[in-house]
C-alpha cells in the first residue's frame, strides 16, 4: 500500500498520552491548505491520523457520534480500549471501500493511559509509541531514541514536536505547523499550537 500523506505521532507515558500531527493537507504533488487539524478531542479520548483528511474527518464524526450512543444507552462511560475496538470494527465494516487513514486512537481510564493504532482495514494495536503517515518513518527514528515511559509530559511534548519536525524537513506532504493534543492521567486535557 502506499504511504498515505502527512504525519502524526502518538506517545503514551506514566502521566498521560500525547497525540501530534502537522498541518499540511496535500494531495499528489499539490499542497491544498496549509491549515488542517488532524489531531480531534472525541469527548475525553483524542483521535489523531494520517490519510485522506475527509475520511479521517468523517471517522471523527462517526465516532463522536456512536460513543454518545454507547454511554446513553449503557447509562455509563466507554472505555478507552471498547471506544478503540468498536472504531476497529467501523473500519473492518468498510473494507470493501475503506477510508484511506492510519489512525491514533488515546484516552485514560481511571489514571492509565492508552494508546491505539489502527490500520485503514481495522487491524487494533496496543503500543507506547508509534508514528503514522508518510514521514513516520523520520518521526519513529526520534521516538525510539529518545522515549522513556517515566519522562514527564512536557519532555513527551518535546520529543513529539522534535519527531514531527525532522519529518516536516524530510516529507514533502508533512509541513505548516503542528497541533498537539496532551490528555493527562487526572483527565485533563490541553491543546497547542506551534507554528513551524
Amino acid at each position: 500500500m502506499e504511504e498515505l500523506p502527512s504525519t502524526a505521532v502518538g506517545i503514551k507515558l506514566n502521566d498521560g498520552i500525547i497525540l501530534a500531527a502537522e498541518r499540511r493537507l496535500s494531495y499528489g504533488g499539490y499542497v491544498l491548505s496549509k491549515s488542517a487539524k488532524k489531531v480531534h478531542i472525541i469527548g475525553r479520548f483524542g483521535i489523531a491520523g494520517a490519510g485522506l483528511f475527509g475520511d479521517l474527518q468523517a471517522l471523527t464524526r462517526i465516532m463522536n457520534a456512536e460513543i454518545k450512543y454507547y454511554e446513553l444507552y449503557n447509562e455509563k462511560p466507554i472505555s478507552t480500549k471498547a471506544a478503540a475496538k468498536l472504531l476497529s470494527i467501523i473500519l473492518y465494516q468498510y473494507k470493501y471501500m475503506p477510508f484511506i487513514s492510519e489512525i491514533l486512537f488515546a484516552g485514560v481510564d481511571n489514571g492509565i493511559p492508552q494508546l491505539y493504532v489502527l490500520d485503514p482495514l481495522g487491524s487494533l494495536l496496543d503500543d507506547v509509541y508509534a508514528a503514522v503517515g508518510s514521514g513516520a518513518r523520520v518521526a519513529i527514528g526520534v521516538l525510539e531514541a529518545e522515549y522513556d515511559q517515566n519522562m514527564s509530559l512536557d519532555k513527551g511534548k518535546e520529543i513529539a514536536i522534535k519527531s514531527i519536525k525532522a519529518s516536516i524537513e524530510r516529507d514533502v506532504t508533512s509541513g505548516d505547523g503542528i497541533d498537539i493534543l496532551i490528555l493527562d492521567k487526572s483527565g485533563k486535557t490541553y491543546t497547542e499550537y506551534i507554528p513551524y
